[in-house]
């Protein structure tokens, strides 16, 4: 059942039951007005015939006996009254024992009663009085026949229900085409749902108002995005993935091959002394850059898997020092001079990181400088800065930089031992301080490259 058809049937089941509790409280109302207005004309009525006697015995100057009563009222042919002396009819047309006449209570004289009695299933009402006489009383009664009111009360409640049928049939239908239009965003939104479920997450639902269907449909289009979004990045992510292990599977198979290749010539070949050694230095050279290789590859995913840092103050100065001293044997190899120009100041991070960052930094920047050039570290106002003067990059391959295996020179990179992952490292290690990263370089002057800290 649709929650249209739902609402609908739920306010209408109110409806009905308030219509109802109002319709009876309104038939009971109306019951008791016309009882009590049946009531007093009924009291009036035998207030009368008690007045009648009253003045009949005053102008015979003495009570009247049973036979004169008698007389009196089949002169008077009432077929709804009745008159009994103690227990004894003297005069009833009616169905009504004396019994029946009883259960409307005692009566004295001047305080007239009335009463609801049934003469089958015929409800009617009995007025009693009382005529005073000398030696006993006589009671009189009035019998009021209650179908009029029965008949007018029925009426009533056909009416209200012929009303409650006129106006409630088109007002629930009126409810069923307000819920339809209402409602009518959340099915759409369901509509929406299905397709982004099955693949359209371009989808989006119409938010118009400000209602809480509205919100919902805003709510909705907010969660689409991130849903969009997130599914995008798992793409790209799983895209990467496949890209970094097919670069991976390439760097790995140029070192396997070469060692397999050398390792088949020592066994099968009959080599020279001096063949021996070079074949040998070739497969100890692969073999250390293996190593590298996978020491960086495991730098990588340890690095995915930090969630937090232990952050704190690292003197620049202490910083720069470390990693000069741990760079300087492999650059003076070179001929190349690391310089500290400034190392004022201080930054937030863990120190084992960053020494790892900027270590990686300065590799990369003995490789691309020739010998006799200077690498400076330079630190102030929260950046540190790791500059060269070597052959510079293209602008077009600066974006690419800090892909996993992306080397601007594959052949230079790799004949001096490189494999792409320097700067992925340095990328990472950045994004988990929260910093930034900016390259700056132009073609024969140098590579700038900045790490800015909040």
């Amino acid at each position: 059942m649709k929650l249209r058809t739902k609402i609908t049937a739920i306010a209408a089941l109110v409806i009905l039951l308030a219509a109802a509790v109002g319709d009876s409280a309104i038939w009971m109302i109306c019951r008791r007005v016309l009882l009590r207005e049946a009531k007093q004309t009924a009291l009036r009525e035998i207030t009368v015939l008690q007045t009648d006697l009253e003045r009949l015995q005053t102008q015979n100057g003495r009570c009247l006996n049973d036979s004169e009563l008698q007389y009196y009222f089949k002169q008077r042919g009432d077929d709804y009254a009745i008159c009994m002396r103690m227990d004894t009819m003297l005069y009833n047309q009616t169905v009504l024992t004396a019994e029946d006449l009883h259960s409307i209570g005692d009566m004295v004289y001047g305080e007239n009663a009335v009463g609801e009695l049934k003469i089958g299933r015929r409800p009617v009402l009995a007025a009693g009085s009382v005529l005073q006489q000398a030696y006993d009383s006589v009671r009189l009664y009035r019998v009021t026949d209650l179908a009029p009111v029965t008949r007018r009360l029925r009426l009533l409640a056909l009416g209200m229900a012929g009303v409650l049928l006129a106006v409630g049939i088109p007002a629930l239908l009126l409810l069923y085409l307000l819920m339809r239009r209402t409602l009518k965003p959340l099915g759409m939104l369901s509509e929406r749902a299905k397709q982004i479920a099955a693949g359209a997450y371009d989808e989006r639902a119409q938010a118009s108002g400000a209602d809480e269907v509205g919100m919902l449909a805003a709510d909705f289009n907010r969660m689409a995005d991130a849903v969009q979004e997130k599914i995008a990045a798992l793409t790209d992510s799983e895209q990467r993935k496949t890209m970094f292990m097919a670069d991976f599977s390439h760097e790995l198979k140029t070192p396997l091959t070469a060692i397999s290749g050398y390792a088949q010539t020592l066994r099968t070949v009959k080599l020279s002394d001096d063949d021996k050694e070079e074949a040998l230095g070739y497969i100890y050279s692969e073999s250390r850059r293996l190593d590298r290789l996978a020491k960086k590859m495991m730098r990588l995913m340890q690095l995915d898997r930090t969630e937090s840092l232990q952050m704190t103050e690292i003197g620049c100065a202490e910083l720069l020092d470390a990693v000069a001293a741990t760079c300087k044997p492999n650059a003076a190899q070179k001929g190349i001079t690391l310089q500290i120009a400034n190392s004022a100041g201080t930054v937030r991070g863990d120190f084992d990181l960053l020494h790892d960052a900027l270590c990686n930094l300065t590799e990369n920047a003995v490789k691309a400088s020739e010998s006799g050039q200077t690498v400076t570290f330079r630190a102030e106002n929260g950046c540190i800065t790791v500059q060269d003067e070597g052959c510079g990059i293209p602008q077009d391959e600066i974006k690419n930089l800090t892909e996993p295996f992306y080397m601007v020179d594959k052949s230079r990179s790799r004949s001096a031992g490189g494999a792409g992952l320097g700067l992925s490292i340095v990328r990472q290690i950045v994004t988990l301080h929260g910093a930034e990263m900016t390259i700056e370089s132009e073609l024969g002057k140098g590579t700038a490259i900045t790490l800015h800290f909040r």
